[in-house]
């Protein structure tokens, strides 16, 4: 995000603020769309990390609530299950599947700034 943030032109946000529009406003219609690929990427990259803190997940949890990794670690530690091996292809399935819909947004993007 700050990559994305980094190359953002501030001067777009203060325009649209200087002829009428509110922060939020200003925010959600000028910056937003011009970060969205790397907020995603981003949000992405976090998912994926999570699953990488199962010593937190189980020291949060408690006995009534579980968490999807402290199952799938107990999965793993108890039993032989074909379940831990679907939720691992599904997410790498999911984060192609988002990437390549960035990459079509992006293209998208970049034709629609061609044509104009």
């Amino acid at each position: 995000v700050g990559n994305g943030l980094a190359s953002f032109d501030v001067n777009q946000e203060r325009a649209a603020r200087s002829l009428g529009a509110s922060p939020l406003r200003a925010f959600l219609t000028v910056t937003l769309p011009q970060i969205r690929i790397a907020v995603m990427s981003g949000m992405l990259f976090a998912f994926i990390t999570s699953f990488d803190e199962v010593v937190v997940s189980l020291f949060i949890s408690s006995g009534a609530t579980s968490t999807l990794t402290k199952r799938m670690f107990a999965n793993i530690r108890d039993q032989v299950d074909p379940t831990v091996a679907a939720i691992s292809s599904m997410l790498v399935v999911l984060s192609i599947l988002v990437l390549i819909a960035a990459q079509f947004v992006r293209r998208d993007g970049v034709k629609a700034a061609d044509e104009h």
